[in-house]
């Protein structure tokens, strides 16, 4: 990899400001992550099969959408190292598609997977890794020789019962009078009744559950007809999700995205329990997708009851370019005299285009890979001794479909996934982040909001915040209304990371837990005792970091930017300013010595000092004044920055982090020192002022660049380096 480094240099102001420096290598690892195509091996021989690292931070089981986005998370959220094995021939587990060759129509291998949900944290979790194309599913019933929508409603009733159902009223009425009233069904057949009512059951609900489990309704669990809507209006679509949309590419080309991670190893064609012992002592955590009945397959207990599908495949000919065969994408076929459950013609999705179409019949059965879990009295207990088995497993999580014995669909597995690893993973809670007093305040919202915009589950604010949000949001916060607030201290657990200002002290109980605390530096405070009782330190500038007996690493320097709204990065000129210098609160010591340089100007000059001014008024002070006397960010002091990018000039005899240019570039000529005398600077600045202001296009151009995108790019390496020391 190659890393370009560009230089701007302002020669005559003696300012040599390296723009990429703050950059060059830290974020390098970050970079690259999305660099590389995932590498996928087939264990067609040994070399391939064998773990490829000597350790790994997560062994995962399965390669379907519960290990996969475990792998990702542990990539994209904590830069860890995975390995997936898994059984099959490909990735994606059951989502699993390819491109039909004979028809050129993308198809799902394992039947069709329609994406719906309502949690907007697995909506917006996808859009990672694909473009989704809004997709609304219709399924029809072949019922009595005619095509119905499915699930029932107004249109279903009217035409298998020859009615003429006109509005929801008439539909309610109907369906009460057909239900068998029962308020604790036992099974899915009185479920199915106390939905539907025995005409309907007999019709679409008895004979389809049979060609489904191959058991009557009576010996199923309600939850299976459950699942099944029913509706009293015309809405023919098949899920009611506020989201429903389908990959563009397909679901193996997103699933591939999601892999797309240096730090991610796949095996495919490898059977977990062929590699289990070369695994031993390589995982730090191991997560299981698999049956939960193989993996204690020693135990001697009898297997759970899964069912599984067959699929015919048809293709028919010549069909046209935009002809469909089927009404629907999905026909089911819920009569007994048809030996198939249902047809998926694959054309409809997507609105695919080709000459030809091809469909897929498919059958339900005992036999091949485990599709559905048998829901009744049996499994559930035999479910309930592989499960505190489970239980008793040391650093091995059971996560999806198989291994807890339950129906999943995609959302509800993705989330699954998703909150399996927050609560395995680090959560970062930082104190007072709305306090007013802390010093600094701002950076400490910038700074969770930084961390909440890529771990929102596992960012959370502590201290008292009442009342505070609001504020914040008139301050040009709004999302400050999304964080959440942590409970308790004692909740933290080993692994975990708080973070407080300054003006707290170490807390030695938690550090002995495990917890790692750190103070953030944001001025001149005492570091000795907190780093003696085990807490470290994050600062927010270079000289911060370095002072106080700190000698931090890049990755705990997190850069807060100024204070939104507030700045002007168009061209500075002289027109409208007066001959005012402002005297920043830090260097009101000073301002007898300006007033008296001031009083002897051939064209006076006024001094004011910045002393109970709102930031309205400030940034109309920032505008009319020349220079500003102050320190410069010497602690979480930022008036000198936002006066600076506001149009005016700095003048300072205080600026120790200023000398190697990294936290406040400033032209040497604008430092006082023994040539630079404070009467010569001010002289130049007042009388020059547009020849002085060229001199800080390098500090204005280097700090336009700070802000939301660049903290949180800091707070991801801070968080990787963090885990990986630990």
């Amino acid at each position: 990899m190659t890393f370009k480094l560009f230089i701007l240099t302002t020669i005559g102001a003696g300012l040599l400001l390296s723009v990429g420096f703050i950059d060059r290598i830290f974020f390098a690892y970050i970079a690259q992550a999305v660099s590389e195509t995932v590498k996928v091996r087939h264990s067609s021989n040994n070399a391939n099969a064998a773990p490829q690292r000597d350790y790994y931070d997560a062994c995962i089981v399965g390669a379907g959408l519960s290990g996969v986005v475990i792998a990702e998370q542990y990539a994209s959220q904590l830069s860890k190292n995975s390995i997936i094995i898994e059984k099959r021939s490909h990735i994606g587990g059951n989502v699993y598609d390819y491109i039909d060759e004979e028809t050129n129509i993308l198809v799902n291998k394992y039947g069709a997977h329609l994406f719906h949900t309502n949690y907007p944290r697995v909506w917006d979790y996808i859009q990672q890794f694909s473009e989704w194309a809004v997709y609304e599913h219709r399924v029809q019933g072949f019922i009595d020789d005619k095509y119905v929508p499915i699930p029932v409603n107004i249109d279903t009733v009217n035409a298998l019962f020859d009615l003429s159902i006109s509005n929801k009223t008439e539909m309610n009425k109907w369906l009460n009078h057909e239900q068998v009233h029962n308020e604790n069904p036992q099974n899915s057949e009185e479920m199915a009744l106390s939905r539907v009512g025995r005409r309907l059951y007999e019709l679409i609900f008895e004979p389809y559950t049979f060609k489904q489990w191959a058991k009557t309704p009576q010996q199923l669990g309600p939850e299976v007809t459950a699942r099944i809507p029913v509706r009293n209006n015309w809405d023919d679509r098949y899920f009611d999700d506020v989201f429903q949309a389908l990959p563009k590419q397909g679901y193996t080309k997103f699933v591939q995205r999601m892999l797309n991670h240096p730090n991610i190893e796949v095996h495919v064609n490898t059977d977990y329990f062929d590699v289990k012992s070369q695994l031993e002592g390589k995982c730090a955590h191991t997560y299981y997708s698999g049956p939960i009945d193989n993996y204690f397959a020693d135990l001697g207990y009898d297997k759970l009851e899964y069912r599984s599908i067959n699929f015919e495949r048809q293709v028919i000919k010549d069909i046209g370019t935009n002809t469909l065969h089927f009404p629907a994408s999905v026909v089911n076929y819920p009569g007994a005299q048809h030996n198939f459950t249902r047809v998926v013609e694959y054309k409809h999705f997507l609105k695919q285009k080709s000459d030809h179409s091809v469909l897929f019949y498919e059958r339900s059965t005992h036999e091949g890979d485990p599709y559905y879990p048998v829901p009744n009295e049996r499994n559930q207990d035999l479910y309930k001794k592989y499960q505190e088995m489970a239980d008793k497993e040391a650093e091995v999580t059971f996560v999806g479909r198989l291994a807890n014995y339950k129906y999943f669909n995609m959302d509800q597995t993705i989330k699954n996934a998703l909150e399996l690893f927050d609560k395995d993973s680090p959560k970062v809670v930082i104190e007072n982040v709305l306090q007013h007093y802390t010093g600094g305040p701002e950076a400490l919202l910038q700074l969770t909001l930084a961390f909440h915009s890529w771990m929102p589950t596992r960012t959370f604010m502590s201290g008292d915040q009442r009342g505070k949000s609001l504020d914040w949001v008139g301050r040009g916060y709004p999302e400050v209304a999304m964080l959440n607030t942590f409970p308790s201290l004692d909740e933290l657990k080993a692994g975990d990371i708080f973070i407080v200002p300054e003006i707290k002290r170490c807390n030695k109980d938690l550090v002995d837990r495990g917890v790692k605390m750190f103070i953030y530096q944001l001025g001149k405070s005492v570091t000795e005792g907190n780093l003696k009782n085990g807490c470290d330190y994050i600062s927010h500038n270079y000289w911060l970091s370095e002072s106080f007996g700190l000698d931090l690493p890049r990755t705990q320097i997190l850069t807060p930017y100024v204070t939104r709204g507030k700045t002007n990065f168009g061209p500075v000129s002289s027109d409208g300013r007066e001959d005012i210098i402002l005297v920043n609160h830090d260097s009101f010591n000073h301002v007898a010595i300006l007033e008296s340089f001031c009083a002897k100007r051939e064209h006076p000059c006024t001094v004011t000092r910045l002393s109970g001014f709102n930031q309205e008024q400030l940034n109309e002070l920032y505008k009319k004044a020349k220079v500003l006397y102050a320190h410069c960010m010497r602690g979480s002091e930022r008036g000198s920055l936002e006066a600076a990018l506001a149009g005016m000039l700095i003048l300072t005899a205080d600026c120790d982090n200023a000398k190697d240019l990294r936290d406040f570039p400033l032209p040497r000529d604008h430092l006082i020192a023994e040539r630079n005398s404070l009467e010569n600077i001010s002289n130049r600045m007042l009388d020059h002022f547009e020849e002085e202001q060229e001199k800080l296009e390098g500090l204005r151009y280097h700090y336009k660049h700070l802000g939301h995108e660049y903290l949180v790019k800091e707070t991801k390496a801070f968080m990787y380096a963090t885990v990986k020391n630990s």
